[in-house]
């Protein structure tokens, strides 16, 4: 089961502020001044009639009131010619991400316009998801929606409520160097640019639902914040944040104050995020039974039904009134963690795992001859990191050979005979930490290899020599050393605790304010390898060339699921990013 992290007892406060949107646009007035025979003043005002009732029925009411089934991104620029004009182009280092400049400014109204460029309901639109990236100062992660699982800087306090008490340990907040920005290029880092020491933003219409444990949790939580909250750092008001963030339901808690299940909707761009928790992995075999945090993975169809069926605004006028709704009705795609740690590691398996690809998209054998479960067509499959649930290198073995199951089934998916889900991506969660644990025993003073010039199978040789070397807690699941400590030095004998560091909040979660931007890029960037086509072509059901589509995975987890620095260039720099497997 998730180990107790280090949770402080505040309430759940709602720092959403209230929304605003511009008034509706209404048809021109005309006047027609008449100095003809009585029938052509007829003819002339009916012709008027005509023209406006065209105007109003077919230009300005569709976009506001109409929703289409399918809410395309239009992120191509208008020049003074009205011409179409991409200019995505590939990045210095990667062929399938490729950057653009974009004056687009972010506002918030749900239909979502700019002057510049359009992100709304055009039918010439090919860019479904897209990124930018950020400094600190002008876009911060405010855990928003996470009160909880996070990392405070300073004295760490344990339990919640009338129990919270300090450990005696600290976090100072700060990253070690080579976790925050590499000046140059060296033997240890290919390229300079920054590490963690940013932050990101997404837009996207697709409708993501993430399924999984506490883990997962805190990352969609970060995810629904970068697709639906902004913040802009202007300088005035005494240098304080303003901003904005989309309608948020919670669905269903868990428990007092932890989301169980989650939408927002629209998102920045018109698509929909959710989150649904769940101890194991999706499995007809588990429905009925009950629901996190109970063991099993628990679900049910009225579950499934409250997203599906759920009510979402897409527009509303300047009163706050809403105008269009629809319901969600399917996912676009659906993310995956494997609940390690709640799932025994046996249980785990290729069955399992395929079982819960093809039920995102249906369900067989229910009352019907084949009953409609997500719907969604791309799956991405989380690969198991390190944690303090490995226990052993016996352990570390099996999680090795899981991760490797996950990529031979994303690989051949393409080969099955499939109930409807066409791509498999595979998410390198389990290199992420690698890459992020490896840098910071370095830094803590182990004789460790540099990350990136590493491979899984150096991971797997190296990790038996200091991975175990764990904080004597007297618990069940003491974490890694190089896992959680910002230095060897003991708070007490025991080696019982140590200062903490800014990466984990314990032995499994993460500190979101420093590890959850990559994890939300490469979501985007992972699914633009999918969604993201060229100007002007029917991208609704693309079918993506294998190759193609395995390179731009390649290089999605290469560049954020890594200690891989980003250009510099990419940060607060109107540089919008996009994925394409083209």
């Amino acid at each position: 089961m998730d180990p107790p992290a280090d949770h402080r007892g505040e309430e759940v406060v709602s720092r959403r502020p209230p929304l605003h949107f511009p008034p509706l646009s209404t048809a021109p007035s005309r006047e027609t001044t008449f100095v003809v025979s009585r029938y052509t003043g007829l003819l002339g005002i009916l012709f008027v009639w005509a023209l406006v009732s065209t105007i109003t029925n077919n230009i300005l009411l569709p976009s506001f009131v109409n929703v289409p089934s399918s809410r395309g991104i239009d992120h191509s620029i208008h020049d003074d010619t009205d011409n179409h004009i991409n200019l995505f182009q590939p990045t210095e280092f990667y062929k399938h991400i490729q950057q653009r400049q974009s004056n687009y400014v972010h506002h918030n109204n749900l239909t979502h316009s700019s002057q510049s460029t359009t992100f709304g309901t055009g039918s010439n639109s090919h860019i479904r998801i897209s990124f930018q990236l950020h400094d600190n100062k002008t876009q911060q992660l405010e855990n928003i929606f996470n009160p909880y699982v996070r990392c405070f800087v300073g004295k760490v306090i344990q339990g919640r409520g009338n129990r919270q008490k300090p450990t005696g340990e600290v976090r100072d907040g700060i990253l070690p160097p080579t976790l925050k920005s590499i000046d140059q290029q060296s033997e240890d880092y290919p390229r300079s640019g920054r590490i963690l020491d940013f932050r990101a933003t997404i837009s996207t219409n697709l409708n993501i639902l993430q399924i999984g444990d506490s883990v997962l949790v805190q990352l969609a939580q970060a995810f629904d914040e970068m697709v639906g909250c902004r913040s802009v750092f202007t300088g005035s008001n005494n240098g304080t944040d303003t901003g904005f963030c989309r309608p948020r339901d919670l669905i269903w808690q868990a428990w007092l104050g932890h989301d169980g299940r989650s939408l927002m909707a629209p998102t920045i761009g018109g698509g929909a995020s959710a989150m649904w928790r769940m101890t194991a992995l999706l499995s007809k075999s588990a429905e009925g039974k009950p629901p996190a945090n109970e063991f099993g993975g628990g679900w049910s169809m009225p579950e499934v039904e409250s997203f599906l069926k759920h009510y979402v605004p897409w527009s509303e006028d300047s009163d706050g009134e809403q105008i269009g709704n629809s319901k969600l009705e399917r996912f676009d795609a659906v993310l995956f963690r494997v609940q390690h740690g709640w799932m025994k590691i046996n249980d785990i398996t290729n069955d399992r795992l395929v079982e819960a690809v093809e039920l995102s998209h249906q369900l067989l054998g229910a009352k019907t001859l084949s009953h409609q479960l997500l719907g969604a067509k791309t799956v991405i499959l989380m690969t198991i990191p390190f944690t303090n649930n490995v226990n052993s290198v016996e352990e570390a073995k099996k999680v090795d050979d899981i991760n490797n199951n996950i990529r031979e089934i994303a690989h051949g998916w393409h080969l099955r005979n499939s109930t409807g889900v066409k791509h498999v991506l595979v998410l390198e969660y389990g290199t992420y930490y690698n890459h992020i644990i490896w840098t910071n025993a370095r830094h803590i003073g182990y004789n460790v290899s540099a990350p990136l010039m590493m491979t899984n199978e150096m991971f797997d040789t190296e990790g038996k020599t200091f991975l175990h070397d764990r904080l004597v807690t007297g618990k069940e699941w003491p974490p890694s050393i190089a896992m959680v400590c910002s230095k060897r030095a003991w708070l007490n004998t025991a080696k019982a605790k140590c200062h903490r560091n800014y990466l984990f909040s314990d032995g499994m979660h993460i500190c979101p304010e420093t590890l959850a931007a990559r994890y939300g890029v490469v979501v985007a960037c992972l699914l633009g390898c999918v969604y993201n086509g060229k100007p002007g072509a029917n991208n609704d059901d693309l079918q993506r060339d294998e190759a193609k589509l395995r390179a731009c995975e390649r290089d999605c987890n290469e560049q954020f699921m890594s200690v891989m620095p980003v250009e510099e260039s990419w940060v607060d720099s109107n540089t919008e990013l996009a994925s394409f497997a083209l």
